[in-house]
């Protein structure tokens, strides 16, 4: 990297870990110069995490940041921010100077993955339905401690992402099961989102509820992550409740996923993305998300040529705010 290169900060910052980098850009081209993965809840604001980082840094290198790009999980709103799964509220104004950064940019986080995933090589990508990529919206759906969702669409000299909280939508039962499932959901939360069941605490969600069925008491929680934990007792043991909440998460993820594409015309292609897909993705099948996802009447045969990609890239969040700073740089003629 020459002299010329600009140096920034960018962060993804999710409900359960956050990752912060100092990036230096030269044109296209750039590199990694200090890097950390925290647990979010080790921090009471996002301030406190991102000083924590910048105490790392020398002086020198302090004063060489032109600013701050973070992805953030929950929506902005004139620069500001209410985290959706952790206490936190930020303003872009007020963590630029509190950090003295020049300036700071606050973006929805599946608004920054979207600028990521087209440029993914198909190596990062996972078949998960077959189909026929046609001109008009791509979907994002991102899979992790919530369920968030964006669409974009590119035009001759343009790529447009609109953000969505669709995540919060009303859970819609199909099945005489999920009724059940929704009449005990209701009973714990006054609104049963999709994000309520399609997310990794959903997942959860899900496993108690079969132990709930069973009348059998369910292992206790652990401190760790509840999620991954259940997909190790499916993977390593077998364990015949993990097994069966992974196969209703699939189908409540295939009707999601279409209601999501039919509301956005999403004949792009579909691409699910975060902490839980890449341990769900093998378990996605014909007969649980495929099912699901065409199971909607008339419109079977369109969502039928919409293929589903699985995200499985190292780090797809920063990959994206990334590409989403040297954007704006380069159009500020920043970055040569």
């Amino acid at each position: 990297m020459s002299d010329t290169g600009i140096q920034f900060l960018v962060g993804d910052i999710g409900g359960t870990r956050l990752r912060l980098r100092v990036v230096e850009a030269n044109g296209d081209a750039w590199q990694i110069r200090h890097e950390v993965a925290w647990f979010s809840c080790q921090f009471d604001s996002l301030e406190t995490a991102v000083q924590q980082f910048l105490d790392e840094l020398s002086r020198a290198e302090r004063c060489a940041l032109s600013g701050g790009w973070f992805a953030v999980a929950g929506p902005v709103i004139d620069g500001r921010v209410r985290f959706t799964n952790l206490p936190w509220v930020t303003d872009d104004q007020a963590l630029a100077g509190l950090l003295s950064l020049p300036e700071v940019y606050l973006v929805n986080d599946l608004e920054a993955l979207a600028h990521a995933v087209p440029e993914f090589e198909a190596n990062a990508l996972t078949s998960i339905k077959p189909g026929s990529a046609a001109q008009g919206r791509a979907l994002l759906v991102s899979v992790g401690t919530g369920l968030g969702l964006a669409s974009w669409s590119r035009t001759p000299g343009c790529f447009h992402v609109i953000p969505s909280e669709g995540g919060h939508s009303d859970f819609a039962p199909r099945t005489e099961w999920q009724w059940e499932l929704w009449r005990w959901m209701h009973s714990r939360h006054e609104h049963v989102s999709f994000e309520r069941l399609a997310s990794g605490p959903g997942l959860v969600n899900l496993y108690d509820f079969l132990h709930v069925q069973a009348g059998i008491r369910g292992p206790d929680a652990c401190d760790g992550d509840q999620a991954a934990e259940i997909f190790r007792m499916a993977e390593k043991e077998g364990d015949e409740r993990a097994c069966a909440a992974i196969d209703h998460f699939a189908r409540i993820l295939g009707a999601f996923c279409a209601n999501a594409a039919l509301h956005v015309m999403a004949t792009g292609g579909i691409h699910l993305a975060g902490g839980v897909i890449r341990h769900l993705h093998p378990y996605m099948r014909e007969d649980n998300f495929g099912r699901c996802f065409r199971g909607k009447g008339r419109m079977a045969g369109l969502l039928s040529n919409i293929p589903v990609h699985a995200v499985t890239a190292p780090e797809p969040g920063l990959e994206g705010i990334t590409r989403l700073a040297i954007r704006q740089l380069a159009a500020r003629n920043l970055i040569s």
